[in-house]
Parts: C-alpha cells; sequence; structure tokens
C-alpha cells in the first residue's frame, strides 16, 4: 500500500516538474519574443544606423586625373593634394541645422551645402564632399569645432593644377564639381554628388579618359567617429595621360599676338588636321574653378561682357566676310558661269532693282578676271557671281565645302552656324528670298553666319585641293602603365567632287593676294604663301577682321585663320598677324627666323 501510494507522489512530482519547466521555458521565449520586438520594431532604425553608422564608415577615395602633355612632352595640367572637408549624410539628423551650424565655419552659404546634401541621398553612407582646398585657418577651426558635426571628415585629395595659369584655357578647359544638370545626363552616370567633372575643352571632352577609378576604404570606428581598424581597401587606379598635338612655344607666341584684342586664332597641319595652336581671346585662368565659386561669383564670371569662357573658334559665329568669296569663286568655275578668260568690269557699284551695292573701292577695278578679283578681292565681280548663281546653288556649295555643319573636332559646345535658304527666310520671316539676299550672301554678309574654325576647315580644302582631315587635338592616351589606350590617324571627314583645275585657279589667286593683292602685309619672301583678306561688316560696331593663309603654296605644311573681333580692316589687323605667326612656324621647325 505504501509502495503504491509511493509511486502515485512520485508521478505527480514528475508531472509538476515538468509543467513548471515547461512553464519557464515559455516565460523565455516570450521574454526573448519581446526583447527581440522591442529590437527589431521599437529601436531598429537606431541600431542599424549605429551598426552601419557608427560602427562601418565607407570611404572613398577620389582617383588623380590623368596629366596632360604637349607635343613635345612638356606637362601641363597635372595634379595637386588639396585637403577637403565632407560630411556622410546618413549620420545627421537634421540637414537645415547642420547647414546653418556649418555655415560660418566653413565660409560657404548654407543654402548651397543644404543642396549638396538633398542631390547626395543615393549614397547617404558616403562620404560627400562639402567644401575643397581648404585653407590652414579653416582647417583649424574645423579640428577645434569637429565634435559639433557629427560624420564630419577632414580628407586628402588630389585637386587638379594647371601650371601655367591662362595658358592654352580654352583648349585645356577645366574641372568643377558636378552639377545637377551633369547628374541627370546619362552620359556621366558614373557621377555622384561631390564628384569633380570637366567642364569645357579637353578635361570635358576626354573626361571619361582622364578621371580614373574612385579606390573605396572601408573602416571600422568607435562611438567618436575615430577609425579604429581598417576593413576593405581598393586602391584608387590614376587616369590616363593624354598628349596633345599642341606646340606650346607656338601657342605661346599667338597669345602674345593676342594681347589686348579680342578674337581667335587657328593653327593646323592641313595633311593630317592637327591643331598645333588655337587661342581664343580674352581668355581665363583655369585654377579658380578648381577652389569653390559662390553662386554670385560665378554669374560675374558668366555674365563678362567679355565672355571669356566662350571659345570664339567654336562656340561664337560671326559672317565671314570677303572670305566667303572664295566660295563664290568655286562656285561659279564649277557651274561653268565664268572661266579664267572671263572678265567683269568694276565701276566702283552695282544695281539690283533700285538698291546700290557699292564695291570697297569707290572708283572700282575696272575690267577683272577670276584670279585678279581674288587678289583685289572686287566687290562687284562677286555681286555679278551671287546673283547669276542664285541662293540655291550659293547654299549647297557652301555646304558642300562645309559650312553649316559640325567639324567633328574633339572638343565640346560646337556650333554649327548658318548657311540661309528660300525655305529658311519663309520660315524665320514670312519673306521671300530676294536678288539682293544673294548679292549680299556671296561676299559673305547677310544671313550667312560661320565658325572661326569652318573658315579654317575651308581653307585646309583648298590647300589639299579638294578634302580636309578632321580637325583634332589628342595626339595619343596613354595608361599610367605605359599601354597605349588610343592612338590618332588622320581622318578624311571631308571630301568633295570639286575639280582640281578649280583649286589651282583658286590657290593661284590666293597667291597673288599675298604677292600684290589686298593681303601684301602678310608677304614673306622666304616663302610663298596663299591668302584672303576678310572685312565683315558688323552691325553692332567696327567692322570684324579676317585674314586665311597656308604655306608653301605647292606643299602646304602650315594654315592659318586669324581672326579679329572689331579689328576693322581685314588687310591691316589680321594680315600681319598671320605673316608673323608663320614666321614663327619657320623659325621653329627650321631654326631661322624668316625676315619680311
Amino acid at each position: 500500500m505504501f509502495n503504491q501510494k509511493s509511486k502515485k507522489t512520485s508521478k505527480e512530482i514528475t508531472k509538476k516538474r515538468l509543467n513548471d519547466f515547461f512553464i519557464l521555458i515559455t516565460i523565455c521565449f516570450v521574454i526573448i519574443i519581446m526583447n527581440l520586438w522591442v529590437l527589431q520594431i521599437i529601436k531598429g532604425k537606431e541600431f542599424e544606423q549605429r551598426a552601419v553608422s557608427n560602427c562601418i564608415r565607407l570611404l572613398v577615395e577620389e582617383a588623380p586625373r590623368g596629366e596632360i602633355y604637349d607635343q613635345q612632352g612638356h606637362i601641363l595640367v597635372t595634379n595637386r593634394p588639396s585637403v577637403n572637408f565632407s560630411i556622410i549624410p546618413a549620420e545627421i539628423s537634421n540637414y537645415q541645422t547642420l547647414s546653418d551650424k556649418l555655415s560660418p565655419v566653413i565660409a560657404l552659404d548654407s543654402p548651397t551645402i543644404l543642396s549638396k546634401l538633398k542631390n547626395h541621398r543615393q549614397s547617404p553612407f558616403q562620404a560627400l564632399t562639402i567644401k575643397r582646398d581648404l585653407k590652414k585657418d579653416t582647417i583649424v577651426a574645423i579640428e577645434e569645432q569637429k565634435y559639433k558635426f557629427k560624420g564630419a571628415l577632414l580628407t586628402i585629395h588630389p585637386e587638379r593644377k594647371y601650371l601655367y595659369r591662362n595658358f592654352a584655357a580654352h583648349l585645356l578647359g577645366y574641372v568643377n564639381e558636378v552639377s545637377e544638370e551633369d547628374l541627370r545626363n546619362t552620359s556621366f552616370n558614373y557621377l555622384t554628388g561631390g564628384d569633380m567633372v570637366g567642364k569645357s575643352g579637353i578635361e570635358r571632352f576626354y573626361d571619361s579618359y582622364l578621371r580614373g577609378e574612385k579606390g573605396k576604404k572601408e573602416v571600422e570606428i568607435d562611438a567618436l567617429g575615430r577609425e579604429i581598424a581598417t576593413i576593405k581597401y581598393q586602391k584608387p587606379i590614376a587616369g590616363n595621360d593624354i598628349y596633345l598635338t599642341l606646340n606650346s612655344q607656338l601657342q605661346q607666341f599667338i597669345e602674345s599676338q593676342m594681347a589686348e584684342k579680342k578674337g581667335a586664332i587657328i593653327v593646323s597641319e592641313p595633311s593630317t588636321g592637327k591643331i598645333m595652336a588655337m587661342v581664343s581671346y580674352p581668355d581665363y585662368d583655369p585654377n579658380m574653378f578648381t577652389q569653390q565659386i559662390s553662386l554670385s561669383q560665378w554669374q560675374t564670371i558668366a555674365e563678362n561682357e567679355d565672355n571669356v569662357l566662350c571659345n570664339r573658334n567654336i562656340q561664337s559665329v560671326y559672317p565671314p566676310g570677303s572670305v566667303f568669296k572664295l566660295v563664290t569663286a568655286i562656285a561659279a568655275l564649277e557651274e561653268g558661269i565664268i572661266n579664267t578668260n572671263s572678265t567683269i568690269s568694276c565701276p566702283g557699284y552695282y544695281k539690283e532693282g533700285n538698291i546700290t551695292f557699292k564695291c570697297w573701292k569707290e572708283d572700282g577695278h575696272g575690267n577683272l578676271a577670276i584670279i585678279n578679283a581674288i587678289a583685289n578681292s572686287c566687290n562687284v565681280f562677286f555681286y555679278t557671281m551671287g546673283r547669276k548663281l542664285g541662293i540655291d546653288k550659293l547654299s549647297y556649295y557652301a555646304t558642300l565645302l562645309g559650312f553649316g555643319e559640325k567639324t567633328g573636332i574633339d572638343l565640346p559646345g560646337e556650333q554649327v552656324g548658318l548657311v540661309p535658304s528660300q525655305d529658311w527666310k519663309r520660315k524665320n520671316f514670312n519673306q521671300s528670298w530676294y536678288p539682293g539676299d544673294s548679292v549680299n550672301m556671296s561676299i559673305g554678309q547677310g544671313f550667312l553666319l560661320v565658325t572661326p574654325l569652318q573658315v579654317h576647315n575651308l581653307l585646309c580644302l583648298i590647300a589639299n585641293e579638294g578634302f580636309y582631315c578632321k580637325p583634332h587635338y589628342v595626339e595619343k592616351i596613354v595608361a599610367k602603365s605605359g599601354e597605349l589606350i588610343k592612338q590618332s590617324i588622320p581622318e578624311i571627314t571631308h571630301k568633295t567632287d570639286v575639280s582640281q583645275n578649280t583649286f589651282k585657279i583658286i590657290k593661284e589667286g590666293m597667291k597673288r593676294v599675298v604677292e600684290s593683292g589686298t593681303g601684301r602685309s602678310a608677304n614673306i619672301s622666304e616663302i610663298e604663301i596663299a591668302g584672303k583678306t576678310g572685312t565683315a561688316q558688323n552691325p553692332q560696331g567696327e567692322n570684324h577682321a579676317w585674314f586665311v593663309g597656308f604655306a608653301p603654296v605647292d606643299k602646304p605644311e602650315i594654315c592659318v585663320t586669324v581672326f579679329i573681333e572689331h579689328g576693322g580692316d581685314g588687310s591691316v589687323a589680321a594680315a600681319p598677324v598671320a605673316s608673323n605667326i608663320i614666321r614663327k612656324y619657320l623659325q621653329l621647325k627650321y631654326g631661322q627666323l624668316a625676315k619680311g
């Protein structure tokens, strides 16, 4: 009986213990689940931010941009170390508060800081550069107040340095911080807020070659934001170096010729399209853009009446003036309207209906054939040709010879100019095309607008007797390892079916221009030069001056285009400059200075 009772009691005790155990287990599970709920639901976001932001930081190291060299291998653009101030947006609770507090410390307005932070939302855990190239006193101030700015970093990055300041500024271009517009541009999908990007010139056109690949670094930090350990590191890869076709000595000489002037000059090798020099004046110092500039500073630069950022060679359009007579002459010869024996009498004026068009020589040139008409730039001769050709033929030959389209040069922002037509005038002015419009266009006036580079390509086409190569600045692109990434090869991009005989007649006329015509001030005794002067009427002020020329005539190795804005007469303002450039070229190539 005792044993039965004892067995019963033992079973009851065991059962009770099991129940207690299950209750305990249940309570533990409830506690664990509640803690998990608190951790994940109540404080999940806080712990997530602490885990990512306060323990692990992702830092990006900018890659040094590739360096830029001239034709002789002299370095023109390099990099220098710069101390930058950055912020990790994910560690900031209130952007506006931070912007207001930070503004006086780094001398940058609060709206600019706020805009940078908001535009960086796609990469909140990546350090965002707020201000570059800090001065020593700013660095000290930041270090003293760093505790106020959570997620603040001082880092050293490569900054662009243009060794010779204004030298070849429009060619080299400049870099600046990526804009909102750039970030929306699909061509720059590799950019993030705070990045530096090429904005003009070679820096812009070859940005993807120059910029390299960013480095990445994951570091562990403590509660005070101090680095404890490096978890992962990927070294940045420097950008590729670019070697230009630019002859620095010639470029420097031409820049000295343009001092106190406005205008554009291009010098190239016609058989290859290599640009040896290109000057646009006034110019600027690209170094000013490597630092942070305010909106007001930018507006001052952009609204400057001299338009210093504009590369006048490709981004401005002008009437070509008498240089266009070469196009009219080619058209008239090709269409059989004249030949070398045809003569036209110039009394000093030309009548079209009740409108009188004057020749620049008031008492007239008398009877002229095509070669002497080119040499003396007789307006009446070309008025007559333009009237006989009509707008359709004038427009056709202008387009055939390269006007109204881009040249394809490896620089951004090239304009196409304007070759007018009957349809164009009807659409834009609701007017018919009048015979007087053709008369005006025949000497490069009226609606016709061109870039200096388009005029230069016409010159190269005549020098080559029917073709020109794509104008280019880059000779080769080389990786830091020495690997050849790209080698430029002469590329014929424009070829015409104009007869060789026509080109020989035009070249003879251009040779006479320099020997005894309107371009005598470009004459050099040691070498034969073919050229053409131009004086383009400007309704806004003084006339524009043109001169185009190549040498030697029989086997051209240099083409020169000179455009002086508001320069007056081309024979006075532009031709002597071209002569000086050709003399300098001869000196540099053959070791002697040609005397005029």
